[in-house]
């Protein structure tokens, strides 16, 4: 199953209609070579409190079908952990989690260490699972871009201390406990509270 949030509204795309558990009210589009429809119209119809779940056999596949007007690019970041605090920094007055574009024959799990590490200034973080694929669409210089993102969960147990790459306009880096998390939760994208809402960081935490 994928998420791809286009501003606050989300598509959930699934192979399986029975297995797919949703929260709240979905409309479903079952999606076969006879049947297509103007998904992303659906979508736009729709309140954003309304999911629309898309059944294929291929759901990556169909993404890019339905998307195949935007660029392709692919991230990974995550949510590190210290002591019971994950990690979270502020980019454009919002907070975000550290991500970044995967580079050409990079590995995921490889470009998910590399851009926290530049981002937030630590060294060595360790990945302890694959949290979840989430996309995201955005506009620039006029263009429509989908990002794939890759979310992981990973350990540090190095210095606290943290530096913001401001020449990727980040203004703030903070470990911050649970009871801390409402106030990310409030100012942050809706592709970062799927990550935080479901649960799956670590075995341990």
């Amino acid at each position: 199953m994928y998420k791809v949030f286009i501003d606050d509204k989300a598509i959930v795309f699934s192979s399986q209609l029975k297995k797919t558990q949703l929260a709240g009210d979905a409309i479903v589009i079952l999606i076969q070579k006879k049947n297509w429809v103007d998904i992303l119209q659906s979508r736009a119809q729709l309140p954003a409190s309304v999911t629309l779940l898309v059944v294929s056999e291929d759901p990556e596949k169909t993404i890019r079908k339905v998307f195949k007007s935007h660029k392709w690019i692919e991230a990974a970041g995550g949510i590190v952990w210290r002591k019971k605090k994950a990690l979270f920094i502020e980019r454009l007055g919002r907070w975000d989690l550290p991500k970044g574009k995967i580079d050409k024959g990079e590995r995921p799990e490889d470009a998910a260490i590399r851009e926290i590490e530049e981002e937030c200034g630590i060294i060595e973080p360790v990945i302890d699972k694959l949290i979840d694929i989430t996309f995201h669409t955005y506009i620039q210089d006029g263009k429509p871009y989908i990002k794939k993102n890759w979310w992981y969960s990973l350990s540090y147990d190095g210095p606290k201390k943290l530096k913001p790459q401001t020449e990727e306009s980040i203004t703030k880096a903070e470990w911050l406990d649970r009871s801390e998390w409402k106030k990310v939760v409030k100012n942050t994208y809706p592709s970062i509270r799927s990550i935080i809402d479901n649960g799956r960081w670590t075995i341990d935490n």
